[in-house]
């Protein structure tokens, strides 16, 4: 494995349209190409969440949520959108319809923000809990994300 690959996700954001933006991770850098759009860097191993939103005519729209590891160059993954190499996707959800309605995508966005209230960093958590999270929030989707917590 090089140590000088890097996992390169750009976050952009058009209002009204789209959004995809990094909801947790600690990137070897960060740097801003122009107005709404970031580019975050990461090493192999480290492990990032991403969020994905498209608006669609007729006030529709569409969210997911993936929780994601780099990989290294000699690695083989999955392919997502604004990220620029393949990656070891842990957990990943989606929802269509309104934000706020208890579906997949809120419950482990809470669940993300219940962690780092707690004072914990979902980077450090072991790719194991974000699957068995994952799979939790999908088979009991009206379990209150602070029992998901370790």
């Amino acid at each position: 494995m090089r140590s000088s690959h890097l996992t390169r996700f750009v976050s952009r954001y058009v209002p009204h349209s789209s959004l995809e933006r990094l909801c947790f991770g600690a990137p070897a850098n960060q740097h801003d190409e122009h107005e709404g759009q970031s580019v975050y860097h990461f090493h192999p191993g480290q492990i990032f969440g991403v969020v994905w939103w498209r608006r669609f005519p007729k006030d529709r729209q569409h969210r997911a949520v993936a929780i994601v590891q780099a990989l290294g160059a000699d690695q083989s993954g999955h392919d997502l959108p604004g990220i620029h190499s393949a990656v070891a996707v842990h957990a990943i959800v989606d929802q269509h319809g309104p934000a706020g309605q208890n579906g997949t995508v809120d419950l482990l966005l809470d669940l993300i923000e219940d962690v780092k209230a707690r004072g914990q960093d979902p980077a450090k958590l072991p790719p194991k809990y974000w699957t068995k999270v994952v799979h939790r929030i999908l088979l009991h989707p009206h379990v209150r994300t602070h029992s998901l917590i370790k």
